[in-house]
């Protein structure tokens, strides 16, 4: 049996189980995988340490699709999650740093602005989930 018949037999839907593990691999990503040297090089375009942040959340978007099924399309869609991811971390990267005209000031953690940009952070990653979903499963 392999992970959509799985699924199906749970009698949940091959979207919610799309969702479910590719929110589970960006808890890993984030929270076990990513280095302070990955966080630090995030506001600086270009930078090893943000690369391989986003290429691992690709890798590992490719994994769990692979095991789901998708084929082809699991590595068309770890390339669209490797670019989405590296933008959205370097813009909030940039941000907290005071890096941007509308922003001038860092943000520290007694800023209330750095934990809204935290969780803009954080939802802006999980709808890049909701659209990968979308486009390999509709």
């Amino acid at each position: 049996m392999d992970w959509i018949e799985y699924a199906n037999t749970l009698g949940g839907s091959m979207e919610l189980t799309v969702l479910t593990w590719l929110m589970i691999k960006h808890f890993v990503a984030d929270y076990f995988l990513q280095t302070s040297w990955m966080i630090s090089e995030k506001a600086d375009y270009g930078k090893p340490g943000g690369l391989v942040h986003a290429t691992e959340h690709g890798v590992l978007t490719w994994l769990v699709l692979a095991a789901l099924g998708f084929g082809w399309l699991s590595l068309l869609m770890a390339v669209v999650d490797t670019l989405i991811h590296y933008h959205i971390d370097w813009c909030k990267s940039n941000y907290l740093r005071g890096n941007f005209a509308f922003s001038l000031m860092p943000k520290d953690q007694s800023d209330p602005q750095y934990w809204w940009a935290m969780g803009i952070d954080q939802f802006a990653h999980y709808m890049t989930y909701v659209f990968i979903t979308w486009l390999i499963v509709s």
